[in-house]
């Protein structure tokens, strides 16, 4: 430990603004490389301006246009393009850069002048500078500044994360109820189907009986029970590549586009699609037959073939290849002819048996409400058996693992929870061991004179102290997400949202511990390892004394990922780079058309960083303010990059409504344990026992929040209200931005007004919503005692009372006027939606879907490809357009047909 801190924290500024050159050199050459290509590649860099349904608005020709375009976009305009989980992702980072924005001022203007007038560890003679410095940017002292300031940090964090959770719970609620007539929300997901109820006309039967009963549920509309098909699944996705290798063949004759005069593609695909139809398909494809559609199909593949076809040489070539295209067509028409007829054998001779399906199904009621009382329902009087809840839409449906046992499932997700455990066991060791050799120390053992290049020059310091460290650890963990995915699909999670949601937590803790624990532990134990080697009863003395000196590294952390991150995710070069290297050899239409569609979004993959830099914030907050800085910058970029990229790039799968939204905060909110713990123990360490008793408060509260609150909100998000479905509009009142209502709430008025208090504690009137019971319908007891005594007015002490009642019964009310929006008011945004509503040509256009519609796969035709068929990203060998329904994909869904070369003359 250095005799003088505030060098130290001198040569930390010093580093912080050699990182901040190197991360503005890495994010402005990525920036200006962007602004520059989108120009060159308008359909690599804003794909989905090509879409012909809810395209959003064309790019301006200006250098730096795009910028002011995506932050005039309204959020109208998101929910309408992008839908409602990427609005509340934006307004996630919005609410958490006003956070960090207000931390920010408290801690520059407060938190660090009282750290540098209090802190008595600095020389008396010590310039202001150093003071300031040294308070700004990690110094533990003195304690009484870290204790308020955890409890000014705290009711910050929980003003800002209650209203955000009221406002997505506004949204949620409407955006649903505005779907209250499409298929997913008037449907249930049926797990543990008993054998008794293993047919659909026996589950029918079973939930009408409840409509009559004190369930009151309505009309079962619909029921599908997921079959036993896996066999049939091989055959088509073995269609699909059969096909495929048609395409190509057939591409690489023609070319594409085709320059060949009368090329007729749809004649052509007419004679390649014809079947032999005396052919029993259950015996294999006939062998040496050539029908004489296939036969004129070769011969007109001749007359159009390519120029280089036409030497001796050229013909011998084609020869070759179109001997080749007889085996591969036969396939194919066997493996279509398998598939088709397995089809119609299972709708002809279906009779129910239960030994052909699944213990899954879907029950679609015939108005919403129904579907909410049955998810919420036990109409079965057996454990683990007929579990029901809301239905993810069809293409949120994870259909390889729809028909798994719930046995099998929890054998699955234990195997893939103990996989889990040793990949980071595995992968923080890796960590430790990485984060040690890239340090100077280690390095000098190979480069003798790096460690006196590096006390001459502070820019190669900074770069092997911080960048390179910060660098290591992200390549790292950028191959942890695909490791994380692969495990929640083989853990048996039955819907893509869940998949994701799985994948987010776990990312989001294995950051927790890869970045923010293993690093300052494995600096601490570089740092002194020969004092806790010798003496292991300092180790706790060796962190509390090391853990501030981290703070500099995670500042540069968070300079690194929002100066130069984030400008590289606008070049997309992890996505990009491949497609362009797969469009080189692209040669059918169907090549093409993937290579150009939109990546589709993964909120596994954006949200887990910005969530660390908040924790990384949180738990530095009063050791460095000036990381809420650094924290505000960062959620501006993001949110700007992000509202870029969703709302020009990415696709969207599937839609949730905004259902993580709420364990997103729950994880955040979590995370504030960090923080508690550090400052807990740098008060114990410290001898500052009482400090560490008035900092208990804070734990219960944090595990209240948690406990129960978080619990209650997460549970109200899942569902509409039984109030909302039955009535025709959510609220009569005057909208207004965020949902809030123009008109008072009832019990903000209450400081105005006399209230009864007769049990002794002072109550407010219920404002009539289904989340009353989130906030306090007391004051504290000692509060409420002290207030409401039965002491009469005449006297002073009961004046005195009096006058503490009605100022705390104000503030009371200011501050829940400042959080609470109400849920039942319709939000701003659903009124602009209306509106749209009143242009007849736009109506149909304006009806927002659970799902991405399926026209929005479409794109504008151009030279290589005219988009006529979707892709097959959801599930092998099924059109995506085709996962409309709750029938599996495999016996209704849209197939592939054949894709040939476009013509260029109809260009």
């Amino acid at each position: 430990m250095s005799s003088d801190p505030a060098r130290e924290y001198l040569a930390h500024a010093s580093d912080l603004l050699t990182q901040t050159v190197f991360a503005t050199l890495i994010g402005g050459s990525a920036f200006s490389a962007f602004c520059l290509l989108r120009f060159r590649w308008p359909d690599v860099y804003a794909p989905r301006t090509r879409l012909l349904f809810a395209a959003p608005t064309r790019l301006g020709k200006t250098l730096l246009g795009w910028i002011s375009m995506t932050l005039s976009t309204r959020d109208y305009d998101l929910l309408y393009s992008c839908g409602l989980d990427s609005l509340l992702v934006l307004r996630l980072f919005k609410m958490l850069a006003a956070l960090c924005t207000s931390a920010a001022l408290v801690g520059l203007l407060v938190v660090v002048p009282l750290k540098a007038v209090l802190d008595d560890s600095l020389p008396k003679d010590a310039s202001v500078f150093r003071r300031l410095s040294t308070a700004a940017l990690g110094s533990e002292h003195p304690l009484v500044v870290h204790f308020a300031c955890a409890y000014v940090f705290t009711a910050l964090v929980y003003f800002h994360f209650a209203r955000f959770a009221y406002q997505a719970l506004a949204l949620r609620w409407h955006y649903l109820l505005r779907l209250r007539d499409t298929r997913p929300a008037r449907s249930i997901m049926v797990t543990g189907i008993p054998a008794e109820l293993a047919t659909e006309e026996a589950l029918r039967r079973h939930f009408e009986s409840h409509a009559a009963s004190s369930c009151r549920l309505g009309s079962v509309e619909a029921v599908e029970i997921v079959p036993r098909i896996a066999k049939l699944g091989i055959v088509v996705r073995r269609r699909e590549r059969l096909l495929r290798a048609i395409e190509e063949t057939v591409a690489l004759v023609l070319g594409n586009p085709c320059t060949a005069v009368g090329y007729d593609r749809e004649h052509l695909v007419a004679l390649l699609t014809t079947h032999h139809h005396h052919h029993h398909y259950t015996q294999g494809p006939p062998s040496g037959v050539v029908s004489d559609a296939h036969a004129e199909a070769l011969q007109l593949l001749r007359l159009w073939s390519l120029p280089r076809f036409k030497t001796a040489r050229g013909e011998r070539r084609l020869a070759t290849i179109l001997a080749s295209l007889l085996p591969t067509l036969r396939k194919f028409h066997h493996a279509d002819g398998v598939v088709c007829e397995a089809r119609r054998h299972w709708f002809a001779s279906y009779d129910g048996r239960a030994e052909r399906s699944s213990s899954v199904g879907f029950v679609t009621f015939g108005d919403a409400a129904s579907a909410h009382l049955a998810a919420q329902s036990f109409t079965y009087a057996q454990p683990f058996q007929l579990r029901t809840e809301l239905a993810p839409e069809p293409r949120d449906v994870y259909w390889d693992n729809a028909a798994l046992p719930l046995s099998s499932r929890m054998v699955r997700g234990a195997v893939a929870l103990a996989t889990y455990a040793l990949m980071l066991v595995y992968w923080l060791t890796m960590a430790f061991l990485v984060s040690t050799l890239v340090s100077i120390d280690s390095l000098k053992g190979y480069f003798p004179h790096l460690p006196e290049l590096a006390d001459r020059n502070k820019w190669l310091r900074g770069l092997f102290q911080y960048t390179t460290p910060t660098f290591v650890l992200s390549v790292m963990n950028s191959m942890v997400p695909s490791l994380l995915t692969w495990m929640a699909q083989a853990s048996g999670l039955q819907s893509r949202s869940l998949i994701q949601k799985s994948v987010l937590q776990r990312y989001f803790g294995f950051l927790i511990a890869n970045v923010l624990l293993i690093f300052t532990v494995s600096r601490t134990m570089l740092t002194d390892y020969e004092k806790w080697v010798e003496n292991p009863a300092l180790i706790p003395k060796l962190f509390a004394t090391n853990l501030p000196k981290a703070a500099p590294f995670f500042m540069d952390y968070i300079i690194l990922y929002g100066l130069g991150y984030y400008p590289l995710q606008l070049l997309q070069l992890g996505s990009i780079l491949p497609a362009m290297l797969r469009r080189l050899v692209c040669h059918t239409p169907r090549q093409f058309a993937d290579s150009l569609r939109p990546n589709s979004v993964d909120w596994a993959y954006i949200l887990p960083q910005p969530m660390l830099v908040f924790v990384i914030a949180a738990t530095y907050s009063s050791l460095a303010p000036l990381i809420f800085v650094l924290a505000a910058v960062y959620y501006v970029i993001a949110y700007v990059v992000t509202k870029y990229l969703v709302y020009y790039v990415y696709a969207r799968q599937f839609e949730t409504a905004g259902e993580f939204i709420i364990p997103v905060l729950k994880l955040l909110t979590g995370s504030l344990w960090h923080y508690y713990c550090l400052i807990i123990g740098l008060c114990a360490l410290n001898g500052a026992i009482g400090y560490v008793i008035l900092l208990f408060p804070l734990l219960w509260v944090n595990w209240y929040l948690l406990s129960t609150v978080s619990s209650q909100f997460y549970e109200d998000a899942r569902y509409l209200p039984l109030g909302l479905l039955s009535s025709s509009s959510s609220s009569s009142s005057t909208p207004s931005l965020d949902g809030r209502s123009s008109i008072r709430p009832v019990w903000q008025q209450a400081s105005q007004a006399t209230i009864a208090t007769e049990s002794g504690a002072a109550t407010r009137p219920s404002h009539a919503t289904s989340t009353d019971y989130l906030l306090p319908h007391t004051l504290p007891t000692q509060l409420s005692n002290f207030i409401n005594s039965s002491e009469q007015p005449s006297t002073w002490l009961g004046r005195l009372r009096s006058l503490a009642k009605s100022h705390v019964l104000w503030v009371w009310a200011l501050v829940f006027s400042k959080i609470y929006i109400d849920p039942q008011t319709k939000p701003t945004i659903f009124y602009e939606l209306d509106l749209l509503n009143d242009d007849p040509e736009q109506d149909a256009r304006a009806e927002l879907t659970l799902g991405q519609d399926q026209r929005q796969a479409k794109s504008e035709p151009d030279e290589f490809t005219d988009f006529s068929q979707s892709p097959t990203s959801l599930l092998d060998g099924v059109l995506d357009e085709g996962l409309a329904f709750y029938e599996h994909p495999y016996l209704v869904s849209s197939l592939p047909q054949l894709w040939l070369p476009m013509a260029k003359q109809s260009l």
